[in-house]
């Protein structure tokens, strides 16, 4: 399965192993129905295959094989789009565990999420240049918003290839664990925490962060002065305040 949901964790597996960790376009698709329909989701964990890299981008060879190359990416894109506007919009924070490449579309899921885990052996690679193509899958508007406009415009024209040093420094890595090994075990841990985090709040706060950018100061201001009202008057906040006052864990609502 493409995405299994256990305990208000969704798992995504984005790469197909048998086609040498390309994009998985059908469980994508599968994927982003379900994220839009199951209300029991509270964290998602973006991974690869068992024991294999994240992503190492479309499948060229079939983009090759394609009679009509523009007729097929844009048949696959519509269901890429679907999955990468589905996991945007979902009211549960999203982590991607990016074990070796994070390539070509494969790095335009990691940047889609809300967080990202690597190892020593992470790299992130645009690779749309190489063969001629433009960029897919958001990349051209998540990545300036994490590294700048001029960092993405290097990065992306230049096809530059980014280790986990650098892909930390310029914030496309949150946590680089001290083995690749570490990635997957580490993120997962990270989405448990986040899973078991007051509803209420993580859905306002993804709300705040994602109208930020758009919003000018006093808007913004309004909007957390209303957000942060009702979290303080829902259940999770009454619950919340109650247990850092007796010293004791908080039990958020399910």
């Amino acid at each position: 399965m493409s995405i299994t949901v256990e305990g208000g964790i969704a798992t995504v597996i984005v790469s197909d192993p048998d086609r040498g960790c390309s994009l998985d376009i059908p469980g994508l698709d599968h994927a982003a129905t379900v994220l839009r329909e199951d209300g029991s989701i509270r964290a998602v964990l973006l991974q690869g295959p068992d024991g294999m890299g994240f992503c190492n981008g479309g499948d060229v060879k079939a983009f090759a094989a394609a009679e009509d190359p523009g007729a097929y990416l844009a048949e696959i894109a519509a269901p890429f789009h679907r999955f990468i506007s589905a996991l945007r919009a979902i009211d549960a924070p999203s982590i991607a565990a990016v074990r070796g490449f994070a390539a070509g579309g494969g790095m335009s899921i990691a940047c889609a999420a809300t967080l990202a885990v690597g190892g020593p052996g992470t790299r992130f690679l645009p690779a749309y240049p190489t063969i001629g193509f433009s960029t897919d899958g958001g990349l051209s508007w998540t990545l300036p918003r994490i590294v700048g406009q001029r960092q993405a415009a290097r990065i992306i024209l230049g096809n530059q290839l980014l280790d986990s040093g650098e892909a930390q420094r310029l914030g496309l890595l949150g946590d680089v664990t001290g083995t690749d090994e570490d990635v997957v075990p580490h993120a997962r841990a990270l989405a448990d925490k986040l899973a078991g985090a007051s509803r209420t709040a993580t859905t306002e706060i993804l709300r705040l962060l994602r109208s930020g950018p758009a919003s000018v100061l006093d808007e913004h201001l309004d909007a957390e002065a209303a957000a942060i009202a009702r979290t303080a008057g829902s259940a999770d906040g009454r619950e919340g305040v109650a247990a850092f006052l007796t010293k004791r864990a908080p039990r958020f609502a399910p």
